[in-house]
């Protein structure tokens, strides 16, 4: 696509309303990744927040000057020890060069590529890890067999949505060498409430103040193995759902209201 057609787009987005991170989202979804940068976006909203009307790039004087130095280098190296999940946009702007220099200076000369994080679950035991099968054999028999029917199971979880959009899975990518597998992350455990109860064994669901009164009040509580916060159901579906297309707030109070309508729509 040429490049005054997206800087055209671009100004008449934003005169519409829209933010960069919208503008930046739909034309990724029209053209693909990689079509036109964040950082792009943001520097021609500015550009033409202060009243200029060309779309031209501005004009250079001189011979170029590359930005592949060896200071620039040694700089992007640090910011990626620092943090390996660090994005080429970030590095741009913080160095005030290229995409596309950070980009070479990465896999060229530092030798790196970006990989997404696995998530993997507490370490288990030999014993923990039977105790997963076990378990998941053991509710799967009752409900095949009809002891239990699924519609009468309410599973609970909790996750994190954020004030800004991102991408979740851009944010789990890292930079590592070629010989480096991906890396990983413990998966943070999560905490859940309901009736004929499927929740994990996080301390607040096992205090006995919530253990008292789920037997109070009868509530059937499904067995679930240790340190298997995986296993949520929410986690395979739901999660994913609520999070698509959010877009950016201010708050945790203007999150809210989206948020809560997402759910209402399916029910929930």
């Amino acid at each position: 696509m040429e490049k005054q057609h997206i800087r055209l787009y671009i100004k008449t987005r934003w005169l519409l309303g829209l933010t960069a991170t919208q503008i930046h989202d739909k034309l990724t979804t029209a053209y693909g990744q990689g079509v036109v940068s964040y950082c792009t976006v943001t520097r021609w909203i500015q550009r033409f927040s202060n009243e200029q009307e060309s779309f031209e790039d501005n004009p250079r004087s001189g011979r170029p000057i590359t930005a592949i130095t060896q200071q620039n280098i040694d700089a992007v190296k640090d910011l990626v020890n620092d943090d390996p999940h660090i994005s080429i946009d970030y590095i741009a702007a913080i160095l005030d060069i290229s995409h596309g220099s950070v980009d070479a200076i990465l896999k060229q000369h530092l030798g790196l590529r970006k990989i997404t994080s696995k998530w993997v679950p507490h370490k288990l035991t030999q014993e923990q890890r039977q105790r997963r099968i076990d378990i998941c054999i053991e509710n799967l028999q009752k409900l095949e067999s009809g002891i239990w029917r699924l519609c009468d199971i309410v599973t609970g979880d909790e996750t994190w949505i954020y004030h800004r959009k991102i991408k979740s899975k851009e944010q789990s990518k890292a930079w590592v060498t070629k010989d480096e597998s991906p890396p990983t992350q413990k998966r943070p455990l999560s905490t859940t409430n309901g009736i004929k109860l499927h929740h994990d064994n996080a301390r607040p669901h096992m205090n006995n103040i919530v253990f008292n009164y789920l037997q109070e009040e009868k509530v059937k509580i499904m067995a679930h193995p240790p340190y298997s916060p995986d296993l949520a159901p929410s986690d395979f579906w739901l999660f994913n759902c609520l999070k698509r297309n959010l877009d950016t707030y201010p708050d945790a109070t203007s999150l809210a209201t989206p948020s809560d309508d997402r759910l209402s729509r399916r029910g929930i």
